[in-house]
């Protein structure tokens, strides 16, 4: 029998041999790109990567492997290399070379679900990443418009609490595109100086716990487990989860906690107590990425054009008129919803609308529909066609 110390070597030599193999896999999923780039291929192939699991999962199971487990890792590592290739392939076709450094403005400071959400966003850059921490929406859109930095990410909506507001009606006078999108999980968190339970059969005494440091939002999403657990503690609101995590570090006393991603824990040396508090455990927060220079997306792979636009406001059944303009060509509309519309001298209750649609700019099918619906609007504006990331949800 080895002892503990000889099988942790083990396992570190083990796991370094993966880390290579994992290597090899993203160079071979770069020449699939590229193969696929050149003979104007799609990316994803749902019946070979359904059939790929099946055949690793028979595997698993006559080797003594769980074969959740392994499909687990596996649908992981799929989502992630159809991740790199639609990259690369992008970057290809717009001219840019892949391995390079980039600057990036987002919302808040490190430990931000923005600020996560843009590592994760941009884990494919191989170089140095520039990033610019902004306080508001309007910051963000000015460091890309004015060329401080590259790219901006800016939260959109989110899948419990829905659009966010701000977000809309900066788009409406910004000269930047949208380039990408990405849906970050948000995994509210216990997060303390105190170090976590290290056995299963440790529970957290959560009567020792005072204060509650956290932006309201996440209060009001996990407000069950609250009730339920800490009902007892003061809540004490904050201008984000950073600035929350960051009180909650200095402050250096166990009956005080933040609310926070268990991911963003590591920033300021916490410990994530207990995870996925929130009430809606399937809650993610939809982003957008910004740049001056728009991009062109091949058709052979799932693009998404956002638009804004106002329909003729004394004019019955205009708002119909340009759904049907859609719906006629079976081109589906995922989104749509309104914001007051933000320009000197319009009338009371003006309103814009702010649409998703599942469809290429650049087909020949979705200009002419941009053609035609501008008779029922008054104001028409592509905010950018970018690659869809809801089927890697």
């Amino acid at each position: 029998m080895r002892d503990l110390l000889d099988c942790r070597d083990a396992i570190d030599d083990i796991d370094n041999k993966i880390m290579q193999l994992l290597q090899a896999r993203q160079e071979v999923a770069r020449d699939v790109a590229i193969y696929k780039l050149h003979h104007d291929q799609g990316i994803v192939d749902k019946r070979r990567e359904a059939q790929k699991i099946r055949t690793l999962m028979d595997k698993a199971i006559a080797n003594g492997i769980s074969p959740a487990m392994v499909r687990e890792i596996y649908e992981k590592i799929m989502a992630h290399t159809v991740s790199y290739e639609q990259s690369y392939i992008v970057d290809k076709i717009n001219g840019k070379e892949f391995k390079r450094s980039t600057s990036v403005a987002y919302l808040g400071t490190k430990g931000t679900y923005s600020h996560l959400a843009t590592h994760r966003y941009f884990e494919h850059y191989e170089d140095r990443l520039s990033e610019t921490s902004c306080s508001s929406f309007d910051e963000i859109v000015a460091c890309v418009e004015d060329g401080t930095c590259e790219y901006g990410v800016l939260p959109i909506e989110n899948s419990n609490s829905g659009s966010i507001n701000e977000a809309v009606d900066t788009m409406q006078s910004m000269d930047a595109s949208i380039v990408g999108e990405i849906f970050y999980p948000i995994d509210h968190s216990i997060l303390s100086t105190m170090p976590a339970p290290n056995a299963e059969n440790e529970s957290i005494d959560f009567s020792k716990i005072k204060t509650i440091y956290s932006h309201p939002q996440p209060v009001a999403q996990c407000s069950k487990f609250i009730k339920e657990f800490l009902g007892h503690a003061q809540i004490i609101y904050t201008n984000s989860s950073s600035e929350a995590m960051d009180i909650v570090t200095k402050l250096k006393d166990d009956s005080a906690i933040a609310l926070g991603s268990k991911h963003a824990a590591r920033y300021y040396d916490l410990h994530s107590l207990v995870s996925d508090i929130a009430n809606n455990k399937n809650n993610f927060t939809r982003f957008i990425v910004l740049s001056k220079i728009p991009v062109d997306i091949p058709k052979t792979m799932s693009a998404k054009t956002s638009i804004l636009f106002s329909t003729k406001k004394y004019t019955p059944g205009s708002l119909i008129a340009v759904l049907n303009e859609f719906s006629q060509s079976k081109i589906n509309v995922t989104k749509l919803y309104s914001r007051p519309l933000e320009a000197k001298n319009r009338d009371a209750w003006e309103e814009i609308f702010f649409a998703d649609v599942e469809a290429n700019l650049n087909d020949p099918l979705m200009q002419d529909i941009l053609l035609r619906i501008k008779e029922h609007t008054t104001n028409l504006k592509i905010l950018g066609c970018y690659l869809s990331q809801e089927h890697n949800l």
